[in-house]
């Protein structure tokens, strides 16, 4: 997440830069500052467009975590005093948020039931859970997380809330 808002700021700055900079060759106008132009427009036009697609994928990740269904944190190996800074960054770097419409894995993003891609299968086992996805009429994709099946109450709640938001209702593997 903190990756995805970075770039959110890079692209925005670089695009505030190539504005500066294109203004300010308009306003000097030193030697071929025509060709300069066009080369600071593609860059602009390419921080605009990099910005926009970057801010889609930052409010799916807001939208993924504010609405998740469950919050797994990565396995980390203690034993070094040095370590805990690291686990801290991990931790906070690496969270796995599933919710009903998307998995949000460190920075990347797995949708599912938007633009046309649905959620077809969950499984939950002893160790695991794993989601079916794919478009209609396509080979389906599977991903497996490593997770520790909850208490019966947790379970109830986790199955109703992907039954009720999602129509599918997760199986419950032995």
């Amino acid at each position: 997440m903190k990756r995805i808002t970075f770039l959110v700021r890079a692209f925005l700055a670089a695009a505030i830069i190539c504005i500066a900079v294109f203004v300010t060759s308009l306003v000097l106008r030193f030697p071929r500052w025509e060709y300069c132009a066009v080369f600071i427009l593609m860059g602009l036009t390419l921080a605009i467009v990099l910005f926009f697609t970057t801010r889609k994928k930052l409010m799916a990740a807001k939208a993924i975590m504010d609405s998740a269904v469950i919050c797994i944190q990565p396995a980390v190996v203690c034993g070094q005093p040095e370590a805990d800074k690291e686990e801290e960054e991990l931790s906070e770097n690496f969270g796995i948020f599933v919710s009903c419409f998307g998995i949000l894995l460190g920075s990347k993003i797995i949708r599912f039931n938007q633009d046309g891609i649905w959620l077809k299968t969950v499984e939950i086992g002893q160790d695991y859970i794993s989601f079916g996805y794919g478009a209609r009429g396509e080979e389906l994709h599977i991903i497996r997380l490593l997770y520790s099946r909850p208490g019966e109450g947790a379970l109830a709640r986790i199955i109703e809330n992907f039954r009720k938001e999602t129509g599918v209702v997760p199986v419950i593997a032995d």
